[in-house]
């Protein structure tokens, strides 16, 4: 495949002039107008009258729209605003990964900075509810990983409960989608921690939660990033091996794999 320069995605990112279009016309009805999450809008009929357009152009505009989580419909009552919902937002923005190839290692780079940067915020803020619920994931992760045992749910969990304690709803969405296609990937070969590694692994959850319960913020940003890295470095090799795999033998590959996880029942679904 051939590199994409930076100059091409800035490209392809800068959005061309917005075409006059019932869903553009919808859109902007609505900003227009001051409608708010929750604001009813006007029939299809009253909406085709006063867009000029017909009731059927109108009908497909407002389904293009709930498809994108900007309005609802309720039976008898008609269209409405939604309010924003960040777990739709995050499951349209993964399902539009579907079938891009670095979709995995891309979302692995922001996980790791939002990560740090959030943890480092969030150090001397953690209630003690919160650190104690770390703490029995870590002696969970240290229970299974004494016994040669996986622990995916409970590094999972930690993970996502860090980043609830953030309120940072964005970098929680990205990082659960994230988490699901890495899930998918376990089902599709990835490579497993080492046995060896289980206890390292526990332990460097332990040194976070430290971190945090001492209000360094520094030090827990810098043991998430190193605690990331390993998980990088396994990743990379998989997805080599996986790009030396002849083309036919890739049913159970990569790209079958993400888009399965982001298809297919997806994150959140």
């Amino acid at each position: 495949m051939a590199e994409i320069t930076g100059e091409a995605l800035l490209a392809a990112l800068r959005r061309p002039a917005t075409p006059d279009t019932a869903e553009a016309q919808v859109r902007r009805y609505i900003v227009e107008r001051g409608l708010a999450p929750g604001d009813r809008l006007p029939s299809e009929a009253e909406l085709a009258t006063a867009l000029g357009s017909s009731r059927l152009v109108v009908r497909e505009a407002l389904r293009a729209l709930e498809a994108v989580g900007l309005l609802g419909s309720r039976a008898g009552s008609g269209w409405f605003v939604r309010p924003f919902h960040v777990a739709s937002a995050a499951r349209a923005f993964a399902h539009s990964l579907a079938f891009h190839p670095s979709a995995l290692l891309e979302l692995l780079a922001v996980r790791r900075a939002a990560e740090a940067d959030l943890v480092a915020e969030v150090a001397d803020r953690l209630a003690p509810n919160d650190l104690a619920a770390l703490d029995e994931l870590v002696d969970r992760m240290r229970w299974r990983a004494s016994r040669g045992q996986i622990f995916h749910a409970e590094d999972s969990e930690f993970h996502r409960r860090l980043l609830a304690c953030t309120g940072n709803q964005v970098a929680l969405a990205l990082v659960d989608v994230y988490l699901g296609l890495v899930e998918e990937m376990y089902q599709r070969g990835l490579a497993q921690p080492a046995a060896a590694d289980l206890q390292k692994i526990a332990e460097a959850h332990a040194g976070i939660v430290a971190a945090l319960r001492a209000g360094d913020g520094a030090l827990a940003s810098r043991l998430m990033r190193e605690h990331h890295a390993s998980g990088q470095d396994r990743l990379s090799a998989w997805l080599a091996a996986q790009a030396a795999r002849p083309v036919e033998s890739d049913t159970n590959g990569y790209q079958a794999a993400v888009s399965a996880a982001l298809l297919w029942p997806g994150p959140g679904q």
